[in-house]
């Protein structure tokens, strides 16, 4: 009952006009965190209060350990005809992937002192296509609340995403390349050009594109590694982020950032 009556007031103030922001410590379940107004945080960040303009999830791995942490940023997908997301899980046709949990059990598991970033991005055009491009202005406080706070590394600040999160991160990496050391897209048909080293994988639900990554590449793209995964249903790509490929993704450090 307690978990239960916890949760509602959570989504309520999700609901809420105001700035809500969401941390969570090391799982996806609300049983460490605390309500105070209308912010949730948890004793490891810092004691001043977190507020964002998009309800967030701030997930903390081995904060235990000394120095700044990396910066991990997932990119939700679609919302179709949801007004709003669900507080922990986004209610998302691709969700079943779960690519944002693999590459956080793999932080955990390579004892690898990160944040987590998992923030919900509201701006959908008519077709209910979620745009994250809309919502860069507000992600970029979140970054820099936290790099300004000491707590993450501005030199490794990484973004993936699925679907149209896939399409985010393209549209992240190829406009500000100053502030991602790495990005990953998954299910998505719209590569861009960037100086980001970026990984691109996507199924038989969307475009193959092989040749349009050749010419980009060609034209001096930084797209590292393209599959097309006819084999694999939308989202289905993400099996490919494997701990070789996670090892390599996070192996890119920003150069010539701010200390």
């Amino acid at each position: 009952m307690k978990k239960l009556t916890q949760f509602l007031l959570i989504t309520t103030l999700i609901a809420m006009a105001g700035c809500v922001s969401v941390t969570t410590y090391s799982n996806r379940n609300a049983s460490n965190v605390k309500v105070i107004h209308d912010t949730i945080k948890v004793a490891t960040l810092p004691a001043d209060t977190l507020t964002y303009n998009l309800p967030c999830q701030i997930i903390s791995i081995h904060s235990e350990k000394p120095g700044k942490a990396l910066l991990f940023l997932w990119l939700h997908g679609g919302v179709h005809d949801q007004k709003i997301h669900s507080f922990f899980k986004h209610p998302n046709h691709y969700d079943n992937c779960a690519a944002d949990d693999s590459v956080i059990h793999y932080l955990r598991r390579h004892g690898i002192k990160a944040i987590a970033l998992l923030p919900m991005c509201h701006k959908a055009d008519l077709q209910q296509c979620v745009r994250w491009i809309d919502c860069y202005d507000d992600v970029k406080y979140m970054i820099d609340n936290l790099v300004d706070k000491d707590l993450v590394d501005p030199q490794r600040i990484y973004v993936a995403g699925s679907s149209d999160g896939g399409r985010g991160t393209w549209d992240f990496v190829a406009q500000h390349p100053e502030v991602f050391a790495a990005g990953i897209s998954m299910s998505c048909s719209e590569p861009q050009m960037t100086k980001v080293p970026t990984y691109f994988f996507n199924t038989s639900d969307e475009d193959n594109c092989t040749q349009l990554v050749a010419r980009l590449k060609k034209n001096g793209a930084n797209i590292l590694d393209y599959k097309y995964c006819p084999q694999y249903h939308h989202g289905g790509d993400a099996a490919l982020c494997t701990d070789e490929m996670l090892t390599e993704y996070f192996s890119h450090i920003l150069p010539n950032s701010r200390p």
